[in-house]
């Protein structure tokens, strides 16, 4: 049987097409749709070069239904997130299986924590257009996506490549460290940038502020049983039966999200799976632990 024209496609190439999709889909439903991180930002200069293995993008909440109902008509599925109040959503993930990679749609970007629609707003005033497969699309001015670049990479810091893009932002940002601070305070970013703004001349001595609970999980926690646990101590007394239920039998749409082939299986086809998460996580015992402390260390009181 011959391969599908996505399926001769290589990553990169993929990633390009479904950047010129979302656009055409934005323009022919009249809609906001930024290009976010991966191509757009390397083209605009706000990324070191290399590769690109999904496909990001920040669309308005309330275009969200539409976005979403015109990819799964051209046979994007949303991948289902793990249903669990630890895990507060920003985003979908889109998979195509005639495609060799994914569309991310955000609806808020984690590190910017100002309102979602000021937020929003801010971004899209400043915007710039490039050309992404041979078609114009919408993206991030050069200073917006140093920011999500650097917040991205400051998430996940163990990251060899995000570790070198934390060092490329930074050298940029310091170049036009008040306009970087101004522009991160609009946009509810100072508690997370706080550790890079310090190690500036020019903004070490202003306000920092301290990074929201949301950020302080989302760059602490290496593992989802982290947040399990911090979510069970946080959790009244009266609710706590119904969270560990949660997380020692999580229901079958919370295990789809680890694999979209368990999605259909019957409760004793998942469980292999449910043991092997239980497993992985007493095995891991010692290391949750001490996320957990460091979490609670980080959090103001």
């Amino acid at each position: 049987m011959a391969a599908s024209p996505m399926e001769v496609l290589g990553v990169t190439e993929s990633v390009l097409l479904s950047g010129a999709l979302v656009s055409h889909i934005a323009e022919e439903c009249n809609i906001r749709v930024l290009l976010i991180k991966g191509p757009a930002a390397t083209i605009v200069g706000a990324r070191p070069e290399r590769t690109s293995s999904d496909l990001d993008v920040l669309v308005h909440r309330s275009d969200m239904a539409v976005l979403l109902n015109e990819l799964e008509q051209r046979g994007w599925e949303a991948r289902i997130q793990e249903v669990s109040e630890a895990f507060p959503e920003h985003s979908k993930t889109l998979l195509n299986p005639q495609w060799p990679s994914d569309i991310d749609v955000h609806w808020r970007f984690p590190g910017f924590y100002a309102d979602e629609s000021v937020v929003f707003e801010f971004l899209w005033r400043a915007r710039q257009a490039i050309e992404l497969a041979g078609r114009p699309v919408w993206t991030l001015s050069y200073n917006d996506a140093l920011l999500v670049t650097l917040l991205h990479a400051l998430r996940s810091p163990g990251i060899g490549a995000l570790l070198n893009d934390v060092s490329f932002c930074r050298s940029k940002i310091a170049t036009a460290a008040l306009a970087h601070y101004d522009r991160a305070a609009e946009l509810g970013a100072l508690g997370p940038l706080g550790p890079v703004f310090a190690s500036l001349p020019e903004t070490r001595s202003l306000d920092l502020r301290e990074p929201p609970t949301d950020w302080v999980l989302r760059t602490t926690a290496r593992r989802s049983a982290t947040l399990r646990l911090f979510h069970l101590l946080e959790t009244p007394w009266r609710k706590k039966p119904a969270v560990l239920w949660q997380a020692l039998f999580p229901s079958r749409e919370s295990i789809g999200w680890h694999d979209l082939r368990l999605r259909d299986t019957s409760i004793w086809q998942q469980s292999p799976y449910r043991l092997l998460r239980i497993w992985r996580s007493l095995g891991d015992g010692f290391h949750i632990l001490k996320e957990v402390r460091e979490i609670r260390s980080r959090i103001p009181k």
